[in-house]
């Protein structure tokens, strides 16, 4: 579950942890906004940090911290104009 996304990256909750360093294909599924439609942009990411966040419910135990590492920049544009429209 996303909690926070820019175009460089997002934060993220899981119910499982995920070690720094990882890469990741991670499919993003923009709605409402600005959109028409829902869209989808693939994305390729790095995990920089996951944190164990004890008390929280085991869906969303851990925090993890994305970088974005490859997209195509048409999908940058259209992740960028969806943000900019909420």
């Amino acid at each position: 579950m996303t909690i926070d996304i820019s175009s460089g990256g997002a934060r993220c909750a899981s119910n499982r942890p995920i070690e720094a360093d990882v890469t990741l294909k991670v499919t993003l599924h923009l709605v409402g906004g600005d959109l028409r439609a829902p869209a989808i942009v693939d994305v390729d990411a790095k995990v920089l940090t996951c944190k164990e966040r004890p008390g929280d419910m085991p869906s969303r135990r851990y925090e993890i911290s994305l970088e974005f590492t490859r997209m195509e920049a048409g999908d940058r544009k259209r992740l960028q104009a969806y943000l900019n429209s909420l």
